[in-house]
């Protein structure tokens, strides 16, 4: 599934709530097996930039890897992101012994940041909405609306 967009934000809102960027979920080449996520790409970020892509790229692998272990949708905070200690060895699709095996490489295809709007709890909901807009439609539903999620 590529071009997956997730767009978040709230116009007029004073909390920090934007993320805006594109995943491409394809297999992983060969016989592997397992969950990779890529985001080293030249996005043409600037310094300061670069330095929240070193710490909101890792919340967007985080959100996707919920959501591929089965685990609920992280509660919408603005500030906080979701911490809980898991072990992600992700072998499986949501985490079920009898579940379908996970040969999946993420690829951060475009991101944008917002250098006061950005937070690492939106990042991270954006990650698991994205997962979840790319097995909806991997199984030929349209997912729900969001009010978030401004993306098409």
């Amino acid at each position: 599934m590529r071009g997956v967009a997730v767009r978040c934000w709230t116009a007029g809102n004073c909390a920090p709530d934007f993320a805006s960027f594109t995943l491409d979920f394809e297999p992983l080449p060969g016989p592997r097996t397992g969950y990779e996520f890529v985001a080293d790409r030249d996005y043409g970020l600037d310094e300061y930039e670069l330095e929240l892509h070193e710490m909101l790229a890792p919340m967007i692998d985080q959100g996707v890897r919920l959501n591929l272990t089965g685990e609920p949708r992280p509660r919408y905070a603005t500030f906080m992101a979701d911490t809980t200690p898991r072990a992600f060895s992700i072998d499986r699709l949501d985490n079920a012994a009898d579940g379908p095996a996970i040969a999946l490489r993420v690829v951060l295809v475009s991101v944008r940041y917002h250098l006061v709007d950005s937070s690492e709890g939106i990042h991270q909901y954006a990650g698991w909405r994205a997962a979840h807009k790319a097995r909806c439609l991997l199984a030929g539903v349209r997912p729900e609306a969001d009010a978030r999620d401004r993306a098409l």
